[in-house]
């Protein structure tokens, strides 16, 4: 027999907010695994002691992690997705009949109260030390990658500028160590004429960097440097620079800070090949950290000599030729961080295989010997073993799967505020989601290794090797 509704007079019912929250639920999880009262303790000295209450600043946390957790992307549509929600307002502790904090107050104390602390850097941490309680964060294989974040900025909008070209970090310190050894003059860089480059500059947020790689699109954006520990692939570090940034110039220093931080007892970091340079595998192999980062590919004239066939002498500090001949070291050049070696023109001119050896301009065989070159081959000497393929899976897996998931679901794909520090800010807490689904998930035996997660993952457990 067909029933029809015919309007319902209103009622008073007797409800609970426990009543009404389902029994299995990720929330509840959640909120049973991880105490956010520590968040009184971070932003106490933010608050004042006297005038009117404010709005309880766990709640707000809470709330903005809500957004993230669940790809609300929209501080309107996230107030009102709370409105009528009962699992959000269960976790966050607003009954039926309390008002939900306005959106304009996440925009106001994103812009006068939490921008420029460390809260959500705190929080993040707060999650990796549980992860790291709990068993599921181990640090022994640590994964890198980067990933573009759309900047609020439209990219018509900018100006050219001129700045100076200034040498890296990287190569001012193998400057530094250069003038220790010798090799260099302490005033080198009176005599030094910097060069200088235009580049493009948002006029919208100038913080941001005009990002032009291949296979990438062009633009103002900013990346996301994050750092995966292999176990689960948990985010262990995120770091935000422009756009315009080289991936492999905050690697080091990045790894170095976890280490310290945490107490990993690191035996070994994996990388694409954007990460291809003997800074990184210096500061590694110093550290006892084996390397696995490929090469980066370079087009070779397979009828000519290769930097290989130059066998270097540590002794004489200088290079044989193929022909047998001494390459010499000459001088050390500042610009690009290494010795240049170079032989006689007499004797490159007169060689039988000079063909094979020089272009037809040139007048003798020049080479440059970056500083860590030594510990570049030693770290590159792992590269092709069933340790560096495992690692290299773990890192597609895990890296390049967290990015795809926190772009489809935890809003990376772009940031709809301005400026760095809060694009770090956004990133953070795009990180932080991800940890948390995953970690309540793990912890609750909800999330079970895909197949080829599982095999690599025993894969690699059963290879680390010790550092030679």
């Amino acid at each position: 027999m067909m029933d029809r509704e015919h309007g319902k007079q209103q009622k008073m019912l007797c409800v609970t907010m426990e009543s009404l929250m389902p029994e299995k639920h990720f929330l509840r999880d959640l909120d049973r695994l991880v105490d956010f009262s520590f968040v009184y303790d971070k932003v106490e000295s933010m608050y004042s002691h006297t005038g009117r209450r404010s709005i309880d600043p766990v709640v707000i946390v809470k709330m903005m992690l809500l957004g993230y957790l669940y790809g609300i992307d929209s501080e309107r549509r996230l107030e009102q997705e709370v409105q009528v929600n009962i699992a959000y307002r269960w976790f966050l502790g607003i009954d039926l009949d309390e008002p939900v904090p306005d959106h304009s107050t996440f925009s106001q104390l994103r812009r006068r109260k939490f921008n420029g602390t460390t809260l959500f850097e705190d929080v993040f941490e707060k999650v990796v030390r549980l992860c790291i309680e709990k068993g599921i964060i181990t640090g022994k294989l640590l994964l890198t990658d980067s990933t573009h974040v759309r900047a609020n900025a439209r990219n018509e909008l900018y100006e050219t500028i001129t700045v100076v070209d200034e040498p890296s970090a990287y190569i001012k310190r193998l400057n530094e160590k250069a003038i220790e050894d010798g090799l260099l003059a302490e005033d080198y860089e009176e005599h030094v004429t910097l060069k200088t480059k235009e580049v493009k500059q948002s006029t919208t947020d100038p913080e941001s960097g005009y990002m032009h790689r291949p296979g990438k699109p062009n633009g103002f954006h900013y990346l996301s440097h994050q750092t995966c520990d292999s176990e689960h692939g948990l985010i262990t570090d995120v770091f935000v620079t422009p756009g315009n940034t080289n991936d492999r110039s905050v690697h080091s220093e990045r790894i170095k800070t976890q280490i310290d931080k945490y107490g990993f007892k690191t035996e070994a970091v994996c990388a694409d090949k954007g990460y291809d340079s003997s800074e990184i595998h210096a500061d590694m192999l110093e550290r006892g950290i084996q390397t696995y980062i490929p090469r980066q590919t370079v087009p070779v004239d397979e009828s000519r000599f290769q930097v290989s066939d130059y066998e270097y002498n540590e002794t004489t500090n200088s290079y044989r030729c193929p022909a047998g001949h001494t390459i010499p070291y000459k001088y050390y050049d500042h610009r690009q961080g290494g010795k240049v070696y170079y032989g006689r023109d007499v004797v490159c001119r007169e060689c039988p295989y000079r063909n094979k050896c020089i272009t037809g301009k040139s007048k003798r065989k020049l080479i440059l010997r970056k500083q860590n070159q030594t510990a570049y081959e030693i770290q590159c000497a792992k590269n092709d073993t069933p340790e560096y393929y495992a690692a290299m899976k773990l890192r597609q897996i895990w890296c390049e799967g967290n990015f795809s998931h926190q772009k489809a679901n935890h809003n990376l794909k772009r940031v709809r505020t301005r400026g760095l520090g809060k694009a770090f800010m956004h990133c953070l807490l795009s990180a932080t989601a991800l940890n948390l689904k995953r970690m309540v998930k793990l912890l609750t035996k909800q999330l079970p290794l895909r197949k080829i997660q599982l095999l690599a993952h025993i894969y690699v457990q059963n290879i680390y090797l010790p550092v030679m």
